[in-house]
């Protein structure tokens, strides 16, 4: 086993990855997981039911009631699924039958997008994808804050564009705002040769700015230094800038540097003229090692103008590391993809979705002990004088999130 661990954590690629979690499904038993097609969460005969019911309908080019059926089984089986999925200890992936289901269903929503079913036009065809799309929402790729542990994301996101899985929707916070925003800004071939050439991304963000003005700010490093940084590596885009140019939706995190401010959630609904630059210098800026940020918008003449004056933002982290009730209620997200560095949120996490006595015993100890901070914490934001209010408020909101996704 130890020599199956060593090549999943030295692989360079998903192919090479995939060849050992094979293995280690063969020697660990999972494989015949996998195999049988019985599970706690789905039934079974209902799934093969269905896959049999479109390739039927498929047959007998029943056009319409494939599209009608297909979507009120899939609406009716897929919470069900991806549960099973969560509670895998297979490598390699979930269970056959899952797979052929989902497979299954890819093909009726392609032969349903290249078949001719008059009177159906393709105008209507669109429509109803559409409708449909509204109805089962969207993946969105969900990157945490983390310091130097967020370069990690840039692993997930190669692995998922190279697999043609990389959602167009991101969120990030900290250091994920910074690397969803280097995504967000360029396109699939843009990102290729980004990850080919990786020495054309600047890392030298960080910059002590010495003692006498560490301790007059309060905060040791230049957030100059990280927002030239950042501007190398981001360039001068707006949010609408960004999604025009590469379709796809980005989202940052800011926490705010004062009491009764509230956070935000900045793509190119809430702020399209923002500077995604300086979003992410903002929700980079953890109190202690980088000051409270203002933020800038492009104006009318092309110059920066600033963004609420008088405001200043913090790291996105403290109070929305993974928003994804914002981002339900912006673009429709139901299933998040999370990619979480942070190491404060292991003990919150590390048992979810095991089964047996010992996981079930410590996943109850974890939430116990995560319910009383979280008491803990709104007592002290409660009592606390005003000094201390904004350091409270800002260990109740970190004790008080949901660290974990779908996937």
């Amino acid at each position: 086993m130890k020599k199956i661990y060593c090549a999943l954590d030295s692989a360079r690629s998903y192919e090479a990855w995939l060849a050992a979690a094979q293995e280690h499904d063969e020697v660990t038993g999972a494989s015949d997981w996998r195999a049988d097609e019985t599970s706690a969460y789905y039934d079974a005969e209902m799934l093969k039911d269905h896959m049999r019911s479109w390739e039927s309908l498929r047959q007998e080019k029943q056009g319409p009631q494939l599209a009608a059926t297909l979507s009120s089984d899939l609406y009716r089986s897929l919470n069900d699924l991806i549960a099973d999925v969560d509670d895998t200890a297979a490598l390699a992936g979930t269970k056959h039958l899952v797979e052929k289901y989902f497979d299954a269903a890819e093909e009726s929503l392609h032969w349903l997008a290249e078949t001719p079913m008059p009177p159906v036009s393709n105008k209507e065809k669109l429509y109803r994808f559409k409708i449909a799309w509204k109805v089962f929402g969207q993946s969105a790729l969900m990157l945490s804050g983390g310091a130097t542990l967020g370069f990690h994301h840039l692993g997930v996101v190669k692995a998922l564009l190279n697999q043609g899985l990389l959602p167009h929707i991101l969120t990030g916070s900290s250091t994920g705002a910074m690397i969803a925003a280097g995504i967000c800004t360029r396109t699939d071939e843009e990102l290729v040769e980004l990850f080919n050439h990786p020495e054309q991304m600047r890392l030298d963000g960080l910059l002590s700015v010495g003692v006498l003005r560490g301790l007059s700010q309060r905060a040791w490093l230049d957030p100059e230094q990280l927002y030239a940084v950042l501007q190398h590596n981001i360039g001068d885009m707006t949010f609408a800038d960004a999604y025009r140019h590469s379709g796809r939706a980005l989202n940052i995190s800011v926490s705010p540097a004062r009491a009764r401010q509230k956070p935000r959630l900045l793509n190119h609904f809430t702020a399209h003229d923002l500077l995604v630059a300086r979003a992410a210098l903002a929700s980079s800026a953890l109190p202690g090692l980088f000051p409270p940020v203002g933020l800038y918008r492009r104006g009318a003449d092309g110059g920066t103008v600033e963004y609420l004056p008088g405001e200043f933002w913090v790291d996105g982290s403290i109070h929305g590391d993974l928003p994804k009730r914002r981002l339900a209620r912006l673009h429709n997200v139901n299933h998040t993809i999370v990619s979480q560095t942070n190491p404060h949120v292991i003990p919150f996490t590390r048992h979810h979705g095991q089964r047996g006595l010992r996981p079930a015993f410590a996943g109850l100890a974890s939430a116990t002990a995560r319910s009383h901070g979280v008491f803990v914490t709104d007592l002290l934001r409660r009592l606390s004088p005003n000094p201390l209010r904004q350091l409270t408020e800002g260990a109740h909101a970190l004790m008080n999130q949901d660290y974990r996704g779908d996937i």
